[in-house]
């Protein structure tokens, strides 16, 4: 028994990593930002790694990624969370940001989670870490028309 739960589970995380990275690649914005799936689930939570880019860049020479950046991120975070969930692209509908420290200019990871899935608007949170560690650089989510 024990067997088959681990093949169900490995199915459906099988199940799960296709919808991220299907949802990374298949409007043509992100391919800009050249996200990276590291990790989803079919209840809703994803992570993403966005790797460093010098265009990202605050100002130049400054050592910090710009704000824009991490709304893009955030964004593409949260509507990949919901459809994972839902096995459909999500429009967004309201996006907020906050920006709790200056974001290094390094590797960030993005974990995205739905709040709640309704017949007609999920919600989800994230939050933006730099990939090497340390604390959230940003966190926000949204609201996306299911």
């Amino acid at each position: 028994m024990n067997d088959d739960k681990a093949a169900a589970s490995a199915r459906t995380d099988d199940v799960a990593m296709a919808r991220l990275r299907h949802g990374l690649a298949h409007p043509p914005f992100p391919s800009v930002l050249r996200p990276e799936a590291i990790d989803a689930s079919l209840g809703g939570q994803g992570t993403i790694l966005l790797p460093d880019q010098p265009v990202f860049g605050r100002a130049a020479d400054s050592g910090n990624v710009h704000g824009g950046v991490l709304a893009a991120l955030i964004d593409l975070s949260a509507h990949a969370a919901v459809a994972v969930q839902t096995g459909r692209m999500a429009p967004t509908v309201d996006l907020r940001i906050d920006y709790l420290l200056a974001a290094p200019a390094a590797d960030l990871i993005a974990r995205a989670r739905t709040l709640r899935v309704g017949r007609n608007l999920a919600r989800a949170a994230v939050e933006i870490t730099a990939a090497a560690g340390g604390p959230g650089v940003a966190v926000g989510g949204g609201a996306f028309r299911t």
